[in-house]
């Protein structure tokens, strides 16, 4: 037990030197009030000095503990509680000095009041920001959390009044102020990552090569039919044969198909929606977006799926004669010298 005592006391030496301090000040401010006031004005500043910063101490301990238990209402009282420390160091500063109002007071105030404003701005700044987080429960302990401003993608271990620490997924930590929640954007992802939504979102866009569009050909149309393709590529069970026929554009065909293969995915949601579509034409060709929900909670299972369903595209796009778009390369360039 009593190395247990030592081992403590070795560890947390300097929250035990301030609050000796605060003993020995308060002591001292004691019996200098019947001999010296104005010695006995400074012994009682140092005293309420020691006891605010054995507080914040204290406090800031406690949040570490409480942020690995993800004890939430720890965490607040305990930023309550630095706060009202702060406020009662200014108030007994006061009230020891016995300040009061009057017009070379009221400058002087003024004056010190403007020069922490500018001085402390971002910590005030901070301080809103987590009663407004805390308030409104937008950021707990265990959240997954992205801040597309600073690059920043992990999961949240701790929350002060000034700062937000995270473990990011490439196992690194950052701690970014507080205040940047508020004022850039952020995405809290864990309503997701807990299974309290319909799915992890895949939302990918594909450039075809509009040079493959074409009009099918009652040939092809045959083909798209026969028994041996369709054992190769089974495009008759996620495509409607009434959409077969001569003068059908590949394209629609192929958007079609697509849609229908991701509705039989028992690893794709329905639900809130499920969208393939052609959207705005650039340079290099046509965009073919896919907006889909996996039905998962675990990112591994997650990118997994995800993988399997943009090979599936690549793969099947050759079979309805589309390719995507490749910017060419010197291999293009080299091929092409080749042949000619």
């Amino acid at each position: 037990m009593k190395s247990l005592g030592n081992k403590w006391l070795i560890k947390n030496r300097w929250w035990t030197i301030v609050g000796a301090l605060f003993v020995v000040f308060l002591a001292m401010a004691i019996w200098s009030y019947c001999k010296d006031k104005h010695i006995a004005q400074w012994l009682q500043l140092l005293t309420l000095t020691s006891f605010v910063v054995f507080v914040i101490g204290l406090c800031n301990t406690l949040t570490n503990i409480f942020s690995l238990r993800k004890k939430e209402n720890g965490i607040t009282w305990c930023q309550i509680i630095i706060l009202l420390s702060i406020g009662l160091w200014i108030l007994g500063f006061i009230l020891i000095f016995n300040i009061q109002s009057g017009n070379n007071n009221t400058i002087v105030f003024g004056i010190i009041g403007g020069l922490l404003t500018l001085i402390f701005q971002d910590k005030i700044k901070g301080v809103v920001t987590f009663i407004h987080l805390r308030a409104n429960n937008l950021l707990n302990i265990g959240d997954w959390i992205q801040v597309p401003k600073l690059g920043v993608d992990g999961e949240v271990r701790k929350v002060t009044l000034t700062t937000v620490t995270l473990y990011n997924w490439d196992t690194t930590t950052s701690t970014i102020p507080i205040s940047t929640l508020h004022a850039d954007h952020f995405i809290n992802l864990q309503h997701m990552s807990s299974g309290k939504t319909y799915g992890w979102r895949i939302d990918k866009t594909f450039i075809v090569d509009t040079e493959c569009f074409h009009t099918i050909s009652q040939q092809e149309a045959d083909m798209f039919k026969s028994e041996d393709f369709n054992k190769q590529h089974n495009i008759l069970d996620f495509l409607p044969e009434n959409e077969i026929k001569e003068g059908a554009l590949n394209a629609r065909m192929y958007r079609l198909y697509l849609y229908h293969w991701l509705m039989s995915q028992p690893d794709v949601s329905q639900l809130p929606r499920l969208v393939v579509k052609w959207i705005d034409q650039v340079k290099e060709g046509m965009q073919l977006q896919m907006y889909v929900f996996i039905i998962t909670n675990n990112l591994d299972d997650f990118e997994w799926h995800q993988s399997l369903v943009i090979e599936h595209v690549m793969e099947s796009l050759g079979w309805f004669g589309l390719r995507l778009y490749q910017r060419p390369s010197s291999y293009d360039e080299n091929t092409k010298e080749a042949a000619l």
